[in-house]
């Protein structure tokens, strides 16, 4: 045996010490050795145990707050026999968040000071034959992070009340754990990722399988190791071997992997061994670059996969949970993104470098990931001491992430020179200078140069925060700015990086974390919302295109039509414009029931928004722009392939479904070509009582709807809609017309699913004399629709 590797989560109890108390005035329980969870936090904990109410519900998050000045202990104790064939022995956390220090058998503590950076320990001449304990006595962040702010501060000539630069940018830390303008301020503390006793004789630390493109069109790829022990290690990628002692190199026929939709996402198998400790991988060939070129309009901002243009369809990504140790549906929310017609994520920098099953789950799926690394929205301390600190964690994650096929892109930070530029907080208050410039302009190209250089890396995101038609951008004038959506159509951004509409969560959302029926807007429902514009601005906002709403389900329904409208526009806006490659919406997920700009919340429902994204991401796009008297229809074809198709026009009574044709027309484009196909005046329509149809024919299914009024003002007829219930399918036939009718179970929220991307939720459908079929996991209680002539009982089951 060459490395026994024993993983260390049983057996863990949590306390507060003695001397210490948190406890608020009123709490008697005394909390000591109680039972915990590894990998976990300490409000997972508390709740498991009973001492607090779970901060997700109702306003507990504001109650619970004492938890985060106070320390934590953490104890385990596990049996362990010697094995000379083993004789080094390490203990390794993978993640400990975040003050903290490591005794183990009441010897030296060790220090831990990044929740982003492995701690290991060298336990060889600690561990004693038997029962071993292990103790991890966790500091206040809160009380951490002010204390370093105050003497660095001091040193600094820092005025004490400078905005944007608060206790956080101290630690480094999840920098959303102290709350943003989506999520909750649960700071937190624990022991967040495995616990392993490692023993070996040899061992592989850290080993990535690099790769480069030959000018014969073949791909080198050779291995990069950290071993430990004198033994030598022997590879295997695609089935070809190298013995112990050769040169790890490959020489490979280029099976390529591409982003989603651009063709085959080929992964090899690849390993590397020291005697039978063995490191898995799946590796794809492929070469990504990014372009950036100064052009009449700007500079550009484009990604090239395997030598050809990609137009960037996606998101920005969260973390998933407030608590993520406790979150099992990474892999599966990216297998939705794929289906979405996503192509590429941003990690957003106020969250944390991801799991491996996020990464696996990116590979697998052609999702390109742009790596923001952790810093956002603040100035951070930037002198030596901190570079050193972030080239150690630079340096780690770097070496851990560095080969995996679908990373494109390393980002310095989220939106830092923005705000020193912008003055956010005002100019008065600006510090004299860029502070974190040192670290994203010096420390991590240096950590990148020597681990990673043929990766893309930009300093920050935007680019360049004055002008967006130069690199990347983040649209904020709508929702931020002038607020109203309409406002896309006058972006000139080169890639929309982040841009975004809130809109409420579901009522499987709300439903989960109030009381006495208090959905919006009520109070519980006013503190899961953190976007600051609850009224009257956001409801003025979706009151500008649809009606007053009345009850919670209308404001649900009104508030999510109007972000799927938003983002609509956005997308379709960039995506007609020929200087534009690219757009990520902020944001796809949640990290607990709130509402926000996700378009996917934390019950894991789709909103209508997300379904929209299925059609506004296919490589061909149809495009409805209304100016004035005029419809003008858009064409983009981002396929690798000319298109050569019939685009149909119509105009569709929305009172009766009755049908005008508005003609046909022969489209031709080039690959990644758009442009206007047809102009048609629409003078002769009564705008409230008409709708507009175009779909390229054969892509019936991709066909874009709009009305010629705002639906506030747009009439509706009274259709008949006929409901069949048929096994796992359920059939919806309209005589006359019904416009974004939604079908939901009133028993469970995921029983109805679209078929297209096999999701619950929303799928807001428009529908003139025809049917439309949606899926069942199981026979319904009681079908509801909703659209926007009204709600309905659609079906009982018997």
């Amino acid at each position: 045996m060459t490395m026994r590797s024993t993983e260390l989560s049983a057996n863990w109890f949590f306390s507060a010490p003695e001397e210490e108390p948190p406890f608020p005035a009123h709490f008697i329980p005394k909390i000591a050795r109680c039972p915990a969870t590894v990998p976990g936090f300490i409000h997972v904990d508390l709740m498991a145990n009973g001492f607090i109410p779970d901060p997700f519900k109702n306003c507990f998050e504001r109650d619970v707050s004492w938890v985060d000045t106070s320390p934590w202990i953490y104890k385990t104790e596990f049996d362990w026999q010697p094995n000379a064939d083993l004789p080094r022995r390490v203990l390794r956390f993978e993640g400990l968040d975040t003050v903290c220090r490591v005794v183990v058998n009441g010897g030296e503590p060790v220090s831990s000071n990044n929740m982003f950076l492995p701690l290991e320990i060298d336990v060889t001449d600690r561990l004693e034959k038997g029962t071993n304990q292990i103790e991890v006595f966790f500091d206040s962040a809160i009380y951490a992070g002010r204390e370093r702010r105050e003497a660095y501060f001091k040193a600094e000539g820092i005025k004490h009340d400078t905005p944007n630069f608060e206790d956080r940018a101290f630690l480094r830390k999840a920098q959303y754990m102290y709350g943003w303008d989506w999520g909750p301020r649960l700071v937190s503390c624990g022991i967040w990722k495995p616990v392993h006793l490692l023993e070996y004789r040899n061992r592989i630390k850290q080993a990535s399988f690099m790769q480069e493109k030959l000018a014969d069109g073949t791909f080198r790829v050779w291995v990069e190791a950290d071993i430990e022990g004198d033994a030598k290690s022997s590879a295997e990628i695609a089935g070809i071997k190298r013995a112990a002692g050769e040169p790890l190199e490959f020489i490979l026929q280029p099976d390529l992997w591409w982003p989603n939709g651009e063709g085959p996402q080929t992964l090899h198998r690849a390993s590397i061994s020291v005697g039978d400790h063995k490191i898995e991988k799946r590796i794809g060939l492929r070469t990504i670059k990014l372009v950036q070129e100064e052009d009449k309009v700007g500079r550009s901002f484009e990604f090239e996969v395997n030598g050809r243009p990609v137009w960037a369809r996606g998101a920005n990504w969260i973390p998933n949970d407030s608590f993520v140790s406790r979150d099992k549906s990474v892999g599966s929310q990216i297998d939705v993104c794929r289906s979405l017609g996503m192509n590429m994520l941003r990690v957003w920098g106020g969250g944390f470098y991801e799991s491996e099953d996020f990464y696996d789950a990116c590979d697998r799926n052609g999702i390109m990931v742009w790596q923001d690394f952790p810093f956002a929205c603040s100035y951070y301390p930037d002198g030596p001491a901190e570079q050193e600190v972030i080239k150690a964690e630079a340096s780690s994650q770097v070496k851990r992430l560095r080969d995996r096929t679908s990373l494109a892109i390393w980002c310095g930070n989220n939106e830092n020179l923005a705000m020193y530029e912008q003055s956010w907080g005002g100019k008065e208050n600006r510090p004299s200078r860029y502070y974190g410039e040192n670290i994203y302009n010096q420390t991590l190209p240096a950590v990148l140069k020597e681990f990673d250089p043929g990766r893309p890396y930009i300093p920050t995101s935007p680019l360049d925060p004055t002008k967006d038609n130069i690199g990347d951008a983040h649209y904020w004038d709508v929702w931020h700015g002038r607020g109203d959506w309409k406002y896309y159509e006058e972006s000139k951004s080169r890639f929309a990086s982040e841009f975004g509409f809130a809109s409420s969560c579901s009522l499987e959302c709300w439903r989960g974390v109030t009381e006495n029926n208090d959905l919006p807007p009520h109070n519980v429902s006013r503190w899961h919302d953190k976007t600051g514009k609850t009224e009257p601005i956001f409801t003025g906002f979706v009151e500008l295109h649809y009606p007053k709403s009345e009850s919670p389900e209308d404001w649900t329904y009104y508030s999510q039509l109007n972000q799927r409208d938003a983002f609509r526009c956005g997308i379709e806006h960039f995506r007609r414009s020929p200087a534009c490659r690219g757009s990520l919406i902020w944001q796809f997920n949640d990290c607990w029931p709130v509402q926000s700009w996700a378009v996917q919340d934390y019950r894991r429902l789709l909103k209508p928004a997300g379904f929209e994204l299925r059609r506004v991401h296919e490589p061909v796009l149809v495009s409805i722009e209304i100016k004035e008297d005029q419809v003008h229809i858009h064409v983009a074809n981002d396929n690798p392939n000319p298109l050569h198709g019939d685009l149909t026009l119509q105009f569709i009574s929305t009172l009766d479904g009755s049908l005008t044709s508005g003609g046909h027309t022969v489209v031709e484009l080039a690959s990644n070509e758009r442009k206007v196909c047809v102009t048609q005046p629409i003078s002769g329509f009564e705008k409230t009582t008409t709708a507009v149809k175009a779909y390229l024919v054969g892509q019936e299914h991709n066909a874009n709807w709009q009305l010629l009024a705002e639906p506030k003002e747009t009439k509706f007829g009274k259709p008949e809609i006929i409901v069949d219930v048929k096994g796992d399918r359920l059939i919806v036939t309209v005589k006359g017309f019904v416009r974004d009718l939604v079908v939901w179970d009133s028993d469970d929220a995921y029983d109805v699913y679209d078929l297209r991307t096999g999701q619950p939720g929303w799928h807001a459908v428009t529908l003139a004399n025809e049917e439309t079929t949606f899926g069942l996991r199981h026979q319904p209680k009681e079908l509801h629709g909703r659209s926007l002539g009204g709600s309905l009982v659609l079906w009982q089951g018997g």
